[in-house]
């Protein structure tokens, strides 16, 4: 199956035995250039133990990665993030502070300030920062979280950030992206053809962007998140849910907490 964490495993030890160099986003932006870089991020969403799954897989293959959390979930557990910190993975803020403040760019910058300031207060290396998309979440004046990024055009300078677009366009102008949005790949048709192409070189440079949460060390569980992602492509649920989530927030419920 392929979003299972064998399959995982499968994968992470064809990365490091093909001649790829696994890197963080770190280290590919601010490290020197290397052939065949393999850039490994993960998007950390609602469930830390599928998270230390995925990073307990790539230690036993001495391969790093970067990992980006939000606040305002119950994944925000700062031990488990200065561990990973210490056993040298990259810990990055996901945030989403446009969503938190309803479409309020001054409220959503301030508050996307103070969360960096407070998570390097706790001992967090915080140099890069991802921003986080939820389409159950109507946008009322904005296409996205990263929107205040252009909006405050200083905002990654002026915090000391990383602007990984432009670095990464700079430094591997063509790299390869791959992710598992929507728990299937979008770069194969299956897991097992990833994988071929990994072995086979296939991309002189790969960002590869993956969700623990997707990824299962049951079977049974792996295939019905892929059959559920399928019907929910199929009947257009998440649309709906987009439209009740509208709706209730428009009546003044707060969806989500601040850090």
């Amino acid at each position: 199956m392929d979003f299972s964490l064998h399959a995982y495993d499968r994968l992470i030890g064809t990365v490091a035995a093909s001649g790829y160099h696994a890197l963080t986003l770190r280290q590919a932006l601010t490290g020197g250039e290397v052939e065949y870089p393999f850039i490994v991020r993960h998007d950390v969403e609602w469930e830390l133990k599928r998270t230390l799954a995925v990073t307990d897989i790539e230690k036993r293959h001495d391969i790093r990665s970067s990992l980006y959390f939000r606040v305002d979930t119950r994944v925000f557990d700062v031990p488990v993030m200065l561990r990973l910190q210490n056993e040298g993975f990259e810990i990055g803020y996901h945030f989403n502070t446009l969503d938190r403040c309803r479409g309020d760019f001054d409220r959503a910058t301030v508050m996307f300030e103070e969360d960096v300031r407070r998570l390097r207060e706790v001992g967090l290396d915080i140099r890069s920062v991802i921003p986080h998309g939820d389409p159950r979440i109507k946008k009322a004046g904005y296409s996205g979280n990263g929107d205040i990024l252009i909006s405050d055009r200083n905002l990654l300078a002026r915090n000391n950030l990383l602007d990984l677009d432009s670095g990464l366009a700079v430094r591997y102008p063509q790299h390869t992206y791959i992710r598992d949005l929507g728990i299937r790949w979008n770069l194969a048709r299956s897991g097992r053809e990833l994988i071929e192409y990994v072995k086979g070189r296939r991309w002189p440079a790969i960002y590869m962007l993956t969700h623990p949460d997707y990824w299962s060390g049951s079977l049974l569980r792996a295939c019905g998140l892929q059959i559920a992602a399928h019907a929910l492509r199929v009947t257009g649920l998440n649309r709906k849910i987009a439209t009740v989530r509208s709706l209730w927030t428009a009546n003044g419920a707060d969806p989500a907490g601040s850090l």
